[in-house]
């Protein structure tokens, strides 16, 4: 699964014209998916504030919208790996739309009813991840050309959530079905310009003879088969652990630094800068290391976490955690980018929306048992202890990262490494 001369030809330019129109497409669908995305972001508060659950039950329901998500991310994987993905995907976000019209119509008449459609939409809505990653390594090629693709959905991602929450919290206080009306109106459009715009499924003429054979063994065999994708697994279940600590430590610390108010404002901030970094910072990045491994990138993305969450363990004012916030940020563009890069090129693409689904799922983990190992850390100890866990967590992915390398180029040099 190396580059081929097509992609090596397109691979010279460092900007993102030289992508593919259909990852353009894909990649204003992605702003617009993002920006919509109203329901997931005021989940709670449309779950107690409007439909007037108890804290508990709210929590309850918000877990169940995940574990479907999860449910729907594995189904999906398995059914646009059988179907055409562009049209599994648009099929999945128009059962949303609807189900998101329908809430706006009862959310009035009948609140609780809403709350267990937002639960049916959760697997529909869950299964479009992992096919939007295999429909981006679908329509490039080769390494680098897929760095950039991915680069750019991920900065298309950050575009629609920078403005999405303004307008969800001003809809949200002011006409809530309007709030759903206008988030299924979203998936409607952004439906129709993958069904109307994007080519024909080009994984039938991008299948290389070896792939073929991976049609004749089970799905657990190909996966667990390859050693770098495990280790790739471990390294990113560990990562989502020490990632989610800024939504989850880094506000009670500031909280309990500068109070509740200046804290959450304060906090507030460093999410602006963090936002701001990716949107300003990631073409560049990317042009950066775009001839450096993917393993390799990542592993330096770790060092950033290093020093940036190294800085909260010492940190006592709003200046330096907004700079350690801009240091660790540029971590998470090196993760996030070329995480995606490296299971779409290690996979066979009879296999690609499968293969993201199992990784989307099972490094999920982390960022669920991330909060609860945080509080019990909190619990006995105290934030700079905290802060120096997950800087040894993150020089130990760093070296994981380093050995996922060492087991690429094994491959490259002798054949697959297989367990």
């Amino acid at each position: 699964m190396e580059s081929d001369t097509r992609a090596s030809r397109r691979d010279t330019g460092g900007s993102y014209r030289s992508l593919d129109r259909s990852i353009h497409i894909l990649f204003v669908a992605r702003i617009i998916n993002r920006f919509g995305d109203f329901v997931q972001m005021l989940l709670v508060l449309i779950l107690t504030v409007s439909i007037g659950m108890e804290a508990h039950l709210a929590g309850l329901f918000a877990t169940l919208t995940v574990l479907a998500a999860s449910v729907g991310q594995l189904v999906g994987g398995i059914v646009a790996d059988k179907f055409p993905r562009k049209h599994v995907m648009v099929s999945c976000q128009l059962a949303v739309a609807v189900l998101y019209a329908s809430c706006a119509l009862l959310i009035t008449e009948s609140p609780m009813t809403v709350a267990y459609l937002i639960l049916v939409s959760s697997p529909f809505r869950g299964a479009t991840w992992p096919i939007s990653h295999a429909l981006v390594a679908d329509y490039s090629h080769g390494e680098i050309e897929r760095a950039k693709a991915f680069s750019l959905l991920y900065l298309g991602s950050n575009i629609g959530v920078a403005v999405g929450p303004l307008v969800a919290a001003f809809l949200f206080s002011r006409n809530l079905p309007l709030l759903f009306l206008v988030s299924s109106s979203t998936l409607v459009i952004a439906s129709s310009l993958l069904g109307f715009l994007l080519p024909r499924h080009p994984m039938e003429t991008d299948l290389v003879p070896s792939e073929s054979h991976g049609k004749q063994k089970s799905l657990w065999r190909l996966f667990f088969g390859n050693r770098m994708l495990v280790l790739y697994v471990v390294a990113f279940t560990l990562y989502n652990f020490i990632y989610v600590q800024h939504g989850f430590a880094l506000p009670l610390q500031m909280n309990s630094i500068f109070g509740t108010q200046a804290g959450t404002e304060g906090y507030g901030w460093l999410m602006s800068v963090n936002a701001l970094t990716v949107l300003l910072m990631t073409a560049f990045v990317i042009h950066l290391t775009l001839r450096v491994s993917r393993a390799i990138s990542m592993a330096i993305g770790c060092l950033f976490y290093v020093v940036g969450f190294g800085l909260y363990a010492v940190c006592s004012s709003l200046p330096a955690f907004l700079g350690a916030t801009f240091i660790w940020t540029i971590g998470e563009i090196l993760l996030a980018t070329n995480g995606n890069v490296f299971v779409n090129q290690h996979a066979p693409s009879t296999h690609r929306a499968r293969f993201n689904s199992i990784v989307s799922v099972t490094t999920g983990l982390g960022s669920t048992l991330g909060p609860f190992a945080g509080g019990m850390i909190l619990a006995h100890a105290t934030y700079a202890f905290l802060w120096m866990v997950m800087v040894g967590t993150a020089i130990l992915i760093s070296l994981l990262f380093i050995w996922l390398r060492v087991l690429v180029v094994k491959s490259e040099t002798h054949g697959p490494v297989t367990p």
